[in-house]
């Protein structure tokens, strides 16, 4: 395991300019075409946003309304768009509103409220959970191929399955005992990586 010494020194990755490189004020000025454009270069990044077809891998692929795509190949036909197969499929936000929610979600310190996020983008609540939910959908399945390197911080938390005692002395038992307990504590446990010249990763288990 590496030494504190060994960790590069300097400003948080949170406070450098780097972490600022685009604001909420430049985000509410773009529009829909380029967000749709920023989707197209995360899901095809080795085309550089260029559409191929996910089940044979041809490049030729033509444009459909709806923003869709189908495959040219005659033994494929498939047709698709920028969000078929991943978790923001079957969408009905806009890409602008999908990209606005991604910002203020990453940017947030303790977590967005549905209900927060609902007002900000102008949409119903339920919309705005389902959004929230995609998010973490989408963080816990990348989380599975990450590993922490270097000094690792760990730390642990006891939640639930507390009894109130009685007022009375008397009338107090002995929590301790299995056949007292209720079986809902949970262990919540942190793992952090150290490092102040790059971006520490945080991993979360129950």
């Amino acid at each position: 395991m590496a030494s504190s010494k060994d960790q590069p020194k300097g400003q948080h990755f949170l406070l450098t300019l780097e972490c600022r490189t685009l604001t909420f004020m430049e985000l509410a000025t773009i529009r829909e075409a380029t967000a749709c454009k920023w989707f197209m270069r995360m899901r095809w990044p080795e085309t550089d946003g260029e559409p191929y077809c996910s089940g044979c891998g041809t490049l030729r692929c033509y444009s459909m309304s709806r923003g869709r795509f189908k495959c040219s190949a005659k033994e494929c036909n498939a047709v698709f768009s920028v969000t078929s197969g991943t978790v923001f499929a079957f969408r009905k936000l806009s890409f602008k509103k999908m990209v606005m929610a991604i910002w203020l979600s990453v940017n947030s310190v303790k977590g967005k409220a549905a209900l927060q996020l609902s007002r900000e983008i102008g949409v119903q609540y339920k919309t705005a959970w389902v959004m929230l939910m995609k998010l973490r959908e989408a963080i816990a399945a990348r989380r599975d191929t990450m590993m922490l390197e270097g000094e690792i911080e760990i730390d642990g938390k006891y939640a639930g399955g507390h009894i109130r005692p009685k007022n009375r002395a008397e009338d107090r038992i002995d929590r301790r005992n299995a056949k007292y307990q209720n079986h809902k504590r949970l262990c919540a446990l942190a793992l952090r990586q150290r490092g102040l010249g790059r971006p520490g990763q945080t991993f979360t288990r129950m």
